[in-house]
This record gives structure tokens, sequence and C-alpha cells, in this order.
């Protein structure tokens, strides 16, 4: 299985986020996709973008997304990462060859 790690810490806002998992799960090799550079940053897109990646068996690594503090939703970032999240989440339940894993750095 592919392992795609997503640090929260890389990102100076959501759209980093956004532009790493296109490049990340390729967007630009997928015909339907390759137009959208970091899918305009838009929730719906993602959700549609993932399911050409549905067959693709990958772990997704969610790395200092503290899910709590992000749910309050006190920044905008953070209602986009909740979105974001979200999405990502309910792949994983729909198409359960792929995974989704959170991780703490011990030094947070």
């Amino acid at each position: 299985m592919k392992e795609i790690v997503f640090n929260k810490n890389n990102y100076g806002s959501y759209k980093d986020f956004y532009i790493q998992i296109y490049r990340d799960l390729e967007g630009k090799e997928i015909p339907d996709w390759e137009d959208y550079d970091a899918l305009h940053y838009n929730a719906d897109l993602l959700d549609e973008f993932l399911w050409y990646c549905h067959n693709d068996n990958i772990k997704y690594i969610f790395v200092n997304f503290d899910k709590e503090k992000i749910a309050l939703q006190k920044i905008f970032d953070n209602y986009q990462y909740n979105i974001i999240i979200y999405y990502f989440e309910k792949f994983v339940k729909e198409y359960p060859n792929n995974k989704l894993e959170y991780r703490m750095d011990k030094n947070d």
C-alpha cells in the first residue's frame, strides 16, 4: 500500500494543502483533471477528484492535524481544513481499500 503523508506544519494555509493533494495524487496525469491546479481550492472538486483515485490503495497519513482544534473553526483556514478532512474520511469509508491515519509529532 502506497503512503502519502500530509503534514499540517508544512502549510501556510489550507491552499498549500490543496496544492500538495493535487501534486501527490498526480492530478496533472489524470486527463479530466489536468487543468484543475490545486483543484481550484474547492472541496466539491476534491470530493470528485478523490473518486478518480479510489482504486489506488493509498494510506493517507495526516500529521499534526488536531481534529478537535480544527473542529472549533475559530479561523477560516480551520474551517477549510475541516471540510477537507470530512471528504477524506468520507472517501476512506466508501472505499476501504484506502486508509486514513492521524499522527501527532511528539514535539508539538
